[in-house]
């Protein structure tokens, strides 16, 4: 007994270990193949050498770690029978047993040696960057219907509205893309009150029950009036960087002055909701709107009483989105460390850039200081008050460019992480295990906007500070000031003291001014403005 259970403890160790590796090893690989193209180009350094040899242990680490725990030893041998050969082939670099290797390298075993060497470097790196990608999902869909429910209603009264929902979209979704579609009700929401909300709202929600599932796409409907971000009122909003979708029934059952207020299980609103559902997960799964009745699914959506039926994708439609399906199911990363995370944000941007760029050339980040009065007081009036010290300038005019350049990009980035950290911008909002495939996407859009915003912000300090140096400020008395030993202030100079004010401002202005949070979200430009 004792025996088995120290065999399960070291086993437990490798375990851990194993998973401990996973993320540094990708890193490595990527120097692994960077060494070896250095090592054909103009050769290795001692210390590069004694840095593949450091990589190349770890790599035998790894490999005998794996071997271990593998279920069939033989059958995993055979599977990585060229890795084996790559492990070899560094023995005799780190290990120089034979000094007729000097000579062989000019001879063609060395050739060959060289390019199973350049085979295996590059077999590695695609293996390891095929394995931070996170699991290879299957081909189906699970798509999450959350509910979100204000006083006014009860979660019974919607259910039968919901049911029939996934009913009516089920099957079409399932035959346009060729793959299965599954919808699952999960755990609705309680509002606390009937109030206008924005899709942005649900954010936080929707991201908890997609990791919880987890589910590839999450669908609210909801009872309240629902807004987009140019304050126009929306029947449903989709956001195809998040996944997410978001329904009001309350514009569904709005009549025009005079007539009766729409039912949930009247037909119409049985029809025209099903119809603006295909449509939300048409524009998720990429495709675009389609002008007038050739659309089918994909017209812009408007409420029409007649509708007998919902309309199904054309079969433009239907071949682009059987084109899309293998890009639909979310890729996830279960459990992993900071390291890991951080690699599989990096592949999903690389992998989806259209995704990335498109919201942030909506949003106009850059432009975002001006809609947060309190972040933009809070970097302007040290600023104000340090432009008219004598020490700023000293410091800032005897101040080299590069170290100026240094101190903004470190206010910038710094100031960037702090209001991501201090106001829990990155999705999912709480701690979970799963991370998935466009909730790493968001994440990388919500940072990279709000370093643009950042950006933006140390440009508006310093042009303020620059307006003033040029136009406040008598050129005389810059020139004559007592500590300053600089006979002549130049274009140069003040725009380097500009620079060196404005990173304080960033800084303080993060610090003490932060995000109005809900502001941030709404112009992060997550979801699309019309249906």
């Amino acid at each position: 007994m004792t025996k088995e259970n120290t065999q399960q403890k070291k086993f437990r160790i490798l375990y851990k270990l194993e998973a401990w590796l996973e993320g540094p090893m990708f890193l490595l690989s990527i120097v692994w193949l960077y060494l070896f193209i250095i090592e054909l180009a103009r050769g290795l350094s001692p210390f590069q050498e004694k840095l593949v040899i450091l990589i190349w242990i770890l790599f035998v680490v790894e490999f005998l770690i794996k071997l271990v725990l593998s279920a069939n030893k033989i059958t995993y041998t055979k599977k990585n029978w060229l890795t084996i050969l790559a492990l070899f082939i560094p023995a005799f670099r780190a290990f120089r047993l034979l000094r007729a290797i000097r000579v062989l390298q000019l001879s063609r075993v060395a050739t060959t040696t060289t390019f199973v060497r350049g085979l295996t470097s590059s077999k590695r790196f695609l293996s390891e960057l095929k394995s931070a990608q996170g699991i290879n999902p299957d081909a189906e869909m699970h798509v999450g219907v959350l509910l979100a429910y204000s006083p006014a209603i009860t979660p019974e009264e919607m259910q039968p509205f919901l049911q029939q929902l996934v009913l009516d979209v089920q099957p079409e979704m399932t035959v346009s893309t060729g793959i299965p579609w599954s919808f699952h009700l999960v755990e609705p929401i309680a509002l606390t009150s009937d109030r206008t909300r924005e899709p942005s709202d649900f954010l936080g929600a929707a991201t908890m029950r997609m990791t919880e599932g987890p589910y590839d796409i999450v669908v609210v409907v909801t009872d309240v009036t629902l807004i987009s971000r140019k304050d126009r009122i929306e029947a449903g909003l989709a956001s195809p960087v998040t996944y997410t979708a978001v329904i009001s029934t309350q514009r569904l059952t709005t009549t025009s002055r005079g007539k009766p207020v729409r039912t949930l299980d009247a037909p119409s609103v049985r029809v025209n909701a099903a119809t603006l559902l295909l449509h939300l997960l048409g524009h998720i799964s990429g495709l675009q709107h389609m002008g007038g009745e050739k659309g089918g699914v994909m017209a812009p959506y408007s409420f029409r009483e007649r509708r007998e039926s919902p309309p199904g994708y054309k079969d433009q439609e239907r071949t682009q989105l059987k084109k899309n399906v293998k890009y639909l199911p979310e890729r996830e990363l279960h459990g992993g460390t900071a390291l890991e995370g951080f690699i599989f944000h990096l592949i999903m941007a690389a992998k989806h850039p259209k995704a990335v760029l498109i919201p942030l050339l909506r949003n106009w980040a850059i432009l975002l200081p001006l809609s947060l009065p309190g972040l933009a007081t809070a970097a302007v009036a040290p600023s104000l008050l340090l432009i008219f010290t004598a020490e700023i300038w000293d410091v800032g005019l005897n101040m080299g460019n590069r170290t100026t350049a240094f101190f903004a990009a470190a206010s910038i980035l710094g100031a960037s992480f702090y209001l991501i950290k201090i106001q829990s911008l990155f999705l999912p909002r709480k701690e979970k295990n799963v991370l998935t495939e466009h909730q790493a996407i968001a994440n990388v859009v919500i940072f990279l906007s709000i370093l643009l915003a950042c950006f933006g912000l140390f440009l508006m300090v310093g042009g303020l500070m620059m307006i003033i140096e040029l136009h406040v400020f008598p050129e005389d008395l810059i020139s004559t000031w007592p500590t300053l030993d600089k006979p002549v202030v130049g274009l140069s100079d003040k725009l380097r003291l500009a620079a060196f004010i404005s990173t304080v401002g960033v800084t303080t202005g993060a610090l003490a001014g932060g995000l109005e949070k809900k502001t941030v979200i709404q112009h992060l430009a997550l979801f699309l403005d019309k249906p």
